[in-house]
């Protein structure tokens, strides 16, 4: 008897790590084949580097941006389906009321109504305008043809297409990253406040002698308000699923 229960959890478990595999197999990127992707002009070879960076080789641009786009969903679509939901004041919609707050932190910086602004005034005949939407013909083959995430499944919601008001929503939600402002400036102000000018040139953030600096003349209540504002942005920053983006550019020199 023991035996044959034995035998019955032994097949139960092989199964589930066999269908566990297979399911991993399925929802791999696809860095080895052929791909038949609709809208390119030519053969585009993409070459997968021992450290997974992807080197796109076209005969034209229109073709390098919706490979480029392709290879991008592949490897970043639940990633880049955080970044535009976060940007837009959508992460409750599949997170819950906890990101609420979030939420209507990030609509109240009006980063989706200045993309629906912007794009209202593009201008559709320029290249840039059509290589970007070579790059969301790629993203949104991948999201047709290709596989789907774990985290999709687990979130419990379908996949949606990506418009150019999603990129626009991107570049603000980068552009908020970079201003390190809201942070910095209350902090840096109570620093010159309780210590003086001076700590700060010993910091290497030099005041201009010739400027004139405007007292606070309420600075308790002031440095408590900024305190309080930072304090909040920040909570609601470090609550939410996707952390504020934090990068720049950057390049090297080859040896040839």
């Amino acid at each position: 008897m023991l035996k044959k229960i034995a035998i019955s959890v032994l097949v139960i478990i092989s199964i589930i790590v066999v269908g566990f595999w297979l399911f991993v197999q399925n929802n791999k990127p696809q860095y080895i084949g052929s791909l038949k992707l609709e809208n390119l002009k030519e053969e585009v070879n993409i070459y997968y580097d021992d450290i997974g960076v992807p080197h796109i080789y076209a005969q034209n641009q229109s073709d390098a941006y919706i490979a480029l786009g392709y290879a991008h969903a592949q490897d970043r679509l639940w990633q880049m389906e955080l970044i535009r939901r976060i940007s837009a004041g959508r992460l409750s919609e599949i997170f819950g009321k906890d990101l609420i707050k979030t939420d209507k932190f990030f609509l109240g910086l009006g980063i989706e109504n200045a993309a629906i602004k912007t794009i209202k005034n593009l201008d559709t005949t320029t290249q840039s305008y059509k290589l970007t939407q070579a790059y969301l013909n790629g993203i949104n083959q991948f999201i047709e043809k290709g596989a789907t995430p774990i985290e999709y499944r687990l979130a419990g919601f379908e996949k949606e297409k990506f418009t150019i008001k999603d990129i626009y929503n991107v570049f603000g939600y980068m552009s908020f990253g970079f201003a390190h402002a809201h942070k910095t400036d209350p902090f840096l102000t109570n620093l010159k406040d309780k210590l003086g000018v001076g700590y700060l040139q010993d910091l290497e953030i030099h005041i201009d002698p010739k400027s004139t600096l405007i007292s606070n003349n309420n600075p308790k209540e002031g440095n408590d308000v900024a305190s309080a504002l930072t304090t909040s942005v920040n909570n609601l920053l470090d609550n939410a699923p996707i952390p504020p983006f934090i990068g720049s550019n950057s390049w090297v020199i080859g040896a040839k």
